[in-house]
């Protein structure tokens, strides 16, 4: 299998079929839409499907925001609880040195 072979042998120039400009210019002047081809299998809106693919998808990304504004939250509260819970800390280590410290003086 030789690829080049194989690519020229795809792209090489064919004459079209005769006739093949008769009625492409009779279908152009009766406006009709192509018997095949891209164009006639495309559908002219999104099928049903396709609306509640994007539904669900929009409805996940704003659940999903949604739940992750609410972890930030509850970190951030997290946090100045144990900012809280360490200066309180700090505070009677602080009372405790003192009282360690009167009682060595007396």
């Amino acid at each position: 299998m030789n690829l080049d072979n194989d690519l020229k042998r795809a792209m090489r120039r064919e004459s079209p079929p005769a006739g093949f400009a008769e009625r492409v210019m009779q279908r152009v002047r009766s406006g009709a839409a192509p018997a095949s081809g891209a164009e006639a299998r495309r559908p002219k809106r999104p099928p049903l499907h396709w609306w509640r693919a994007a539904a669900a998808s929009v409805t996940l990304a704003v659940v999903l925001g949604g739940y992750a504004v609410h972890r930030q939250r509850e970190g951030e509260r997290a946090r100045e609880q144990v900012l809280r819970a360490m200066s309180i800390a700090s505070e009677k280590v602080a009372y405790a040195q003192q009282q360690v410290r009167d009682i060595g003086s007396h």
